[in-house]
């Protein structure tokens, strides 16, 4: 696969694996991506909110993409989240994200600012990121992700950004967790690729022209979620949602980014992968093997359901994925 996909797209918002230094591995995501590609996601989401991006530097985030390419990993299998609080910084990250061809670049409101921002506002910051970063092959991604930037996209605001960019506004990833909104976004931008980055509703939103997912759950269960983005409605995705809604239970004891890390670092045999960017800290590590060992017996527990669903063979070869 030279590029995603344009329907039942499974792309893995990466987590990043951290040195000492506290700065970006980019031999251990390498690697990483390269594990996940075999499982079955197609393609990669660096340097968002699940990946910590914000609190790496830019020139380290640009150095980290130059060593994925660098390795051999595909442009056009490569998404950049380019947010950041300075202003210039995000023009310099399209740039330069936009130079090696990549297959776009995910871009959130500042979250300083969550009081009185209007749909004028938020289309100013788009225009000025736009105008200033001065690319015509610019392949934008809007990011509707409220928790975090206090600002939701409305679609008459994101209309009129399309009409003026055409060409460059390309997508939408809609973290939002309201999937009436997300159909909105489907049924009223037929032309733009729209991601969901709420799982649980994949099964409802495929029939209706969804791109795919753009998710931190591929980080640990790429081969489950290979499955949920693969069913074609509700029916056939009520099984896998039962199952995700047990898997959060385990995952939401603790913050998920540490718990998400714990079990990269269990799969991958690498504790190197325990490390966080502070605020963030990983709990004590009986708690944690606890959370380790709870998601270890939820995976024995949807072998068979994984097993059953071989309907439709996915788009690339998945195998099992690992149980410990």
């Amino acid at each position: 696969m030279s590029r995603l996909p344009s329907s039942r797209c499974l792309a893995a918002a990466i987590a990043t694996p951290v040195n000492s230094s506290l700065r970006p591995d980019s031999q251990r995501m390498v690697s990483f991506a390269r594990h996940l590609f075999s499982q079955g996601v197609d393609g990669i989401t660096i340097f968002g909110t699940t990946g910590e991006g914000p609190e790496f530097c830019v020139n380290d985030r640009m150095a980290t993409l130059d060593a994925l390419i660098s390795a051999g990993i595909e442009p056009q299998r490569i998404m950049v989240s380019v947010g950041a609080l300075a202003f210039e910084d995000s023009v310099t990250l399209a740039r330069h994200a936009t130079g090696h061809g990549v297959y776009g670049c995910l871009l959130m409101t500042p979250c300083m600012y969550r009081g009185g921002i209007t749909d004028d506002g938020v289309f100013e910051f788009y225009r000025q990121i736009i105008e200033r970063c001065g690319r015509d092959d610019l392949r934008l991604f809007v990011y509707n992700f409220p928790d975090i930037s206090g600002v939701t996209i409305s679609l008459p605001m994101l209309r009129r950004l399309t009409e003026k960019y055409p060409e460059i506004i390309a997508g939408l990833k809609d973290s939002g967790g309201d999937p009436d909104l997300t159909k909105q976004y489907i049924l009223s931008f037929s032309k733009m690729s729209i991601f969901t980055g709420n799982e649980l509703d994949l099964p409802e939103l495929n029939p209706l022209g969804l791109t795919g997912t753009v998710c931190g759950l591929a980080n640990i269960m790429p081969g489950f979620m290979r499955a949920l983005t693969d069913t074609r409605n509700s029916y056939e995705g009520r099984p896998f949602v039962e199952a995700l809604r047990a898997a959060d239970a385990v995952l939401s004891r603790y913050p998920f980014i540490p718990s998400a890390k714990a079990i990269i670092a269990d799969t991958m045999h690498d504790p190197n992968w325990l490390r966080l960017m502070p605020p963030m800290a990983q709990p004590p590590a009986p708690q944690r093997v606890q959370v380790v060992e709870a998601y270890r017996n939820w995976e024995l527990s949807v072998e068979n359901l994984l097993a059953v669903s071989t309907e439709e063979p996915s788009r690339t070869n998945v195998t099992p994925i690992r149980i410990a």
